[in-house]
């Protein structure tokens, strides 16, 4: 059984401002959680799950110590998602160092990217070629945004994310490359990485800024074959990505 207290301080988790007063964020789904259990449950705060997903959990001591066992239709009372997942964990904001490390062989600075798909989908991608570190502008979409956690999978404890002001912080790695992704730049096939080095990604649909594009000593662009004018802020990272870590 749910009170309703509870389930009302559930659901102010779906606001940045409260998320940011408790330290708190969601993750929904079985695989999610589960992976959360078995790599970082001293992240975990409170579980909620049905009988039938503790069933096949036990006799996993976290899972007994954490969890609480609720009737389908209070799950998806506190869930986010229009069909709910068996179990959903309240999670603490992981303990970060909130340093740009400068022993980065590649570092990602994203400006202005708003929509959550897109930063979930570049942590994961991070993850996936081993870049532990992202740069964000003040104004660039939450990383606890329930739709970045979603798309982030699993990712989401492996990739710190810093949010700064880019110019302040660009400032202070004028000594490092620094490479632009934009639409009239000189091919990244025709480019030797230096490393460690930062690649700017902007805005899905303004690009990059101009006071941050002023820092970039670099320009580079994915070639284009096609009619396409642009690219996913997601696709072009991952793109970059590959050629430049391969």
């Amino acid at each position: 059984m749910i009170s309703k207290s509870d389930i009302k301080y559930i659901q102010s988790l779906a606001h940045k401002k409260f998320r940011d007063e408790e330290r708190l964020f969601i993750v929904e789904g079985i695989k999610m959680v589960e992976e959360l259990i078995s790599s970082a449950s001293d992240n975990i705060d409170r579980v909620f799950a049905t009988k039938n997903w503790v069933q096949r959990q036990l006799p996993n001591p976290v899972v007994n110590e954490l969890t609480i066992v609720l009737e389908e239709r209070e799950l998806a009372k506190i869930s986010q998602h229009k069909t709910p997942n068996e179990v959903l964990a309240l999670v603490k904001f992981p303990r970060l160092q909130n340093e740009y490390k400068t022993d980065n062989a590649l570092t990602l600075v994203l400006d202005q990217i708003q929509d959550p798909g897109n930063l979930g989908t570049i942590i994961r991608t991070c993850d996936w070629f081993g870049i532990n570190q992202i740069v964000c502008s003040l104004d660039t979409v939450d990383i606890y945004n329930p739709k970045v956690i979603q798309s982030a999978m699993g990712s989401i404890l492996h990739v710190e994310v810093i949010y700064t002001s880019l110019p302040a912080f660009l400032s202070t790695v004028q000594h490092i490359p620094i490479y632009a992704a934009v639409l009239n730049g000189k091919s990244i096939h025709d480019i030797e990485l230096k490393k460690p080095s930062l690649v700017l990604i902007g805005n899905e649909s303004n690009g990059i800024s101009k006071e941050v594009l002023a820092f970039a000593n670099k320009k580079i662009t994915i070639p284009k074959l096609g009619q396409a004018e642009s690219l996913n802020a997601a696709i072009a990272s991952g793109i970059i990505l590959s050629t430049f870590l391969k």
